[in-house]
């Protein structure tokens, strides 16, 4: 079947589905429909895999009976189309009645535009895979070896309607490309570097790949230490917002408006409070043309907005979709989401609350002069543990690797690095903002200070430095590196 073919096909059967909801007793309804391609491609410990597919699916949001059912299929059988809009409405009858439930969003045009590239499109696999193969150096640094790479290719078309009029026809396209090395000096560690584009040729295979090799290098004989107390923190770009360990992705927990409706977060009615520095400034912007998350609307069909969260340190809003901003008596910032950034079938869930790219204004600092400016502390890249974070108080205790600051100096690469304290005492203690930002796939920020934080380290113990001795001498004898 041609890509054109289907698209109506789909169209058709949300179009079914809505007018079926009616007739079945659904107050109002929402379809939602997708046809991707996706391109993936892997190489870890030698082994290639690549995987090229379709993905093409339905799902059906409604409200019934005071209360909101959802149900998903990827079949366009009418048959099977009426079974799915009438398992969301029994879905909706097996809850509570909802009396803050009232309508899906009506249409609403943006003046907004983004940019679509076609070759995307027309990309073929032999093409994809010659990108792939870019990011792979012949020559290498001493002692740093290849881990695992990965690229991805997507396009597609997504289909959203609603009992309200909404009918919205969206086609998007991006890629991506990782890359990841370990070094064997000292103690083995690794790093990755990742980027995204939505057009072709914005990312250079053989710059992500040089570009994640100094990255390793410049962790290459991390040091265990033993301490304890409070110290100064530069978290890196990668540390607070990087796709990997990302330290910050607490704080995005504790803004979203479904958290501050239930008071789950230490952030409810605190609008138009102070809780930042003035110099630090969150905002998101789906509207970037160069993030392979952007979007022109949201899951619910709401257009998109650049939306400061704090402004000069005070809180002005939350992450929003259309409920949960009529239930704070809000406007809906079009913060609702499907999938994630790594793909997932959208049609598997109903729309969540979310980011779509994270950008924090710059500072008056610059790097060298945060560095120079520690006495004594640590900068850190990446956490270990965010996911056992509390998500209500923002309570966080993480391991993490960085560097050891000494006297205005990066001294050496430590691991094992454990830090712990809240989100909102963190922001707070933020002293210094770089003027630089690093871009990621889905953000750009600079690095922060903290001019305290609770950090405790130990070192390793002798029987795990004696093994290491070991296995780095059974290894100059042709021994295989268990971590390659």
């Amino acid at each position: 079947m041609s890509e054109n073919n289907l698209n109506i096909k789909i169209e058709k059967a949300l179009e079914t589905g809505l007018k079926f909801a009616k007739k079945a007793g659904a107050t109002h309804c929402e379809a939602y429909g997708v046809n991707e391609k996706a391109y993936s491609l892997e190489l870890e410990k030698k082994k290639p895999k690549h995987n090229i597919g379709i993905m093409h699916g339905l799902s059906f949001r409604v409200i019934a009976n005071d209360a909101l059912g959802f149900a998903y299929t990827s079949s366009f059988s009418e048959n099977d189309i009426k079974h799915t809009v009438n398992l969301a409405i029994q879905n909706a009858k097996t809850q509570e009645k909802d009396p803050d439930l009232k309508t899906f969003p009506k249409p609403k045009e943006t003046k907004e535009k983004l940019s679509l590239d076609k070759k995307l499109y027309s990309l073929k696999a032999e093409k994809t895979a010659e990108i792939f193969e870019k990011l792979h150096l012949e020559d290498l640094p001493k002692k740093i070896h290849f881990l695992f790479s990965f690229g991805f290719l997507g396009t597609g078309d997504s289909f959203l309607k609603n009992s309200q009029g909404l009918d919205l026809h969206n086609k998007d396209a991006g890629y991506g490309l990782g890359i990841g090395y370990l070094s064997s000096h000292g103690f083995p560690t690794y790093d990755i570097h990742a980027e995204g584009a939505r057009k072709l040729g914005e990312i250079d295979p053989e710059s992500i790949a040089k570009t994640a090799i100094n990255k390793t290098l410049e962790s290459k004989k991390p040091r265990t230490m033993s301490i304890s107390g409070e110290y100064p923190v530069i978290i890196t770009s990668e540390g607070s917002y990087g796709a990997f360990g990302a330290l910050f992705g607490v704080l995005t927990n504790l803004l979203r408006g479904d958290k501050a409706s239930r008071g789950d977060t230490v952030y409810a009615d605190r609008i138009g409070d102070q809780i930042a520095p003035e110099n630090f400034t969150l905002m998101d912007d789906p509207l970037r043309k160069d993030m392979v998350t952007s979007a022109l609307y949201d899951a619910e069909g709401v257009p998109t907005q650049r939306t400061k969260l704090i402004d000069k340190g005070v809180l002005q809003t939350y992450y929003l979709d259309s409920y949960y901003a009529d239930k704070l008596n809000m406007e809906s910032n079009g913060k609702a989401s499907r999938g994630g950034l790594f793909g997932g079938n959208p049609t598997k869930a109903p729309p969540r609350i979310g980011s779509f790219a994270t950008v924090i204004e710059p500072g008056d600092s610059s790097i060298e002069e945060m560095i120079s400016e520690t006495k004594e502390g640590f900068m850190m890249k990446s956490f270990m543990g965010i996911h056992m974070s509390d998500m209500s108080s923002g309570r966080f205790a993480v391991t993490g690797s960085g560097w050891y600051i000494k006297n205005g100096e990066n001294k050496y690469p430590v691991q094992d690095i454990s830090i712990s304290g809240t989100i909102p005492d963190l922001l707070n203690n933020i002293d210094m903002i770089s003027k630089e930002r690093k871009k990621g796939l889905n953000n750009e920020v600079p690095y922060l200070r903290v001019e305290k934080l609770n950090v405790t380290a130990k070192k390793l113990d002798f029987k795990v430095r004696f093994s290491m001795k070991m296995l780095k001498l059974l290894m100059k004898f042709g021994y295989p590196n268990p971590f390659i």
